[in-house]
């Protein structure tokens, strides 16, 4: 009778083993635990394996080198027990497994930093989700909380999930891929503590997205430089909208941007100015209805469509001083002709925004006026707007896409 090797099941086996590596694209996993966690760590696989050993997950490194002086030459050193939350089965205990280094004696451990945060056990998959989360519920972070409990069975503390929203960084950055280079920049003010600060916002003009956001002491040129500086280094650089704060100008036209003044502000600013002459030369009724009637011809070549006839007829105000009355004239000469090609700018670039209608919208949704005098602490009000800003910006992607499907 032929004799005939037979192999043993792997169920009688005293240790079950299995290896899964990115690059085996036949190996089929039976067991459901290993499946999702198999998931939950396939786009990380290339900077280290994972094994299993008796329902046990363990990490090992793909190629094991010393991170301090580099050499090969390292042998197993035991394992590290430690516990990690993965999003789609909660709490499980791993092994990660320990190296010792011939050369200089140091022991180190496989690197997971591409899985977990350092100091973190809640894998990055799971604090991702949290972004999708509070952007469906619109900042509840108590809704976000029930819903891990709900879909994941994991319980997390609303806190957590705010620390894990919040940047702790002077300036808010978010990335939103490839900028437009069209802007709108502006200020707000909000009372913490009792004492006044200034929230310095930037806003993408073609998206509708928040680039940047930060909360400083003070809203002086040196403050907007050192803002507008870092928030859009290394992005496109076309032309900033902005309110008509003179201190804007020199420091947008030293970052090699265009100068877009709002139209709207140039119209309440004209207005305010005749009030204030009116005053101080107390004219007469008929005088300042005279000047509201020049003024109102002055503010509709704003509103000219061709950038060549609003350049042409701006420009000539200055030679028709005897058309105007003094004070008309007054208010030509210092807060319209020094400026006046800022005021057309979008009339030669469409996608220059002539207001910052934009941006004063994102102000009252991500900083209502009965939430600016509520903060005690700078770190509490750059979480809100962190959080609000993050929404805000997931709306405005959201849109934009329904927008291409039609």
């Amino acid at each position: 009778m032929i004799k005939q090797k037979t192999i043993a099941p792997n169920s009688i086996l005293d240790v079950e083993q299995y290896i899964f590596c990115d690059f085996n694209d036949d190996f089929v996993l039976s067991n459901p635990h290993f499946v999702r966690l198999f998931n939950s760590c396939r786009e990380v696989f290339k900077s280290f394996d994972l094994i299993f050993k008796k329902d046990v997950p363990y990490f090992r490194m793909n190629y094991a080198r010393c991170p301090f002086c580099g050499t090969r030459h390292v042998v197993k050193y035991g394992f590290t027990d430690r516990i990690l939350v993965f999003k789609e089965i909660g709490r499980t205990c791993v092994k990660i497994q320990r190296y010792i280094c011939k050369r200089c004696d140091k022991t180190f451990q496989t690197d997971l930093t591409s899985l977990v945060d350092k100091n973190s056990n809640f894998t990055k998959e799971l604090k991702n989700e949290s972004e999708h989360l509070i952007s469906n519920y619109l900042g509840s972070l108590n809704n976000v909380c029930k819903s891990f409990k709900k879909f994941f069975g994991i319980s997390i503390s609303h806190q957590t999930i705010e620390n894990w929203l919040f940047v702790d960084e002077n300036i808010l950055e978010f990335d939103l891929g490839r900028c437009s280079g069209y802007y709108i920049f502006d200020v707000e003010w909000i009372k913490v503590n009792g004492k006044w600060k200034y929230r310095h916002t930037l806003l993408d003009s073609v998206s509708n997205c928040i680039v940047a956001d930060a909360v400083y002491d003070f809203e002086d040129e040196t403050t907007v430089m050192k803002f507008l500086n870092e928030s859009t280094m290394n992005k496109n650089k076309v032309a900033i909208t902005t309110d008509l704060d003179k201190k804007y100008g020199s420091v947008i036209s030293k970052l090699g941007f265009k100068h877009q003044l709002c139209i709207l502000h140039a119209k309440k600013s004209l207005n305010k100015k005749l009030k204030d002459y009116g005053e101080e030369y107390k004219l007469s009724k008929e005088e300042y209805k005279e000047c509201e009637d020049q003024l109102k011809m002055i503010k509709d070549l704003f509103d000219l469509n061709d950038y060549y006839e609003a350049e042409k007829e701006l420009q000539g105000l200055i030679y028709r001083k005897n058309e105007f009355h003094n004070v008309i004239y007054e208010i030509i000469r210092k807060f319209i002709v020094s400026r006046y090609k800022s005021f057309i700018y979008h009339l030669k670039d469409k996608k220059i925004e002539r207001t910052t209608n934009k941006l004063e919208n994102a102000f009252q949704k991500t900083m209502p006026k009965s939430r600016k005098r509520t903060f005690k602490t700078i770190r509490g009000v750059l979480k809100r707007i962190y959080r609000r800003d993050l929404i805000w910006n997931e709306n405005r992607k959201l849109n934009q896409v329904h927008q291409q499907s039609f």
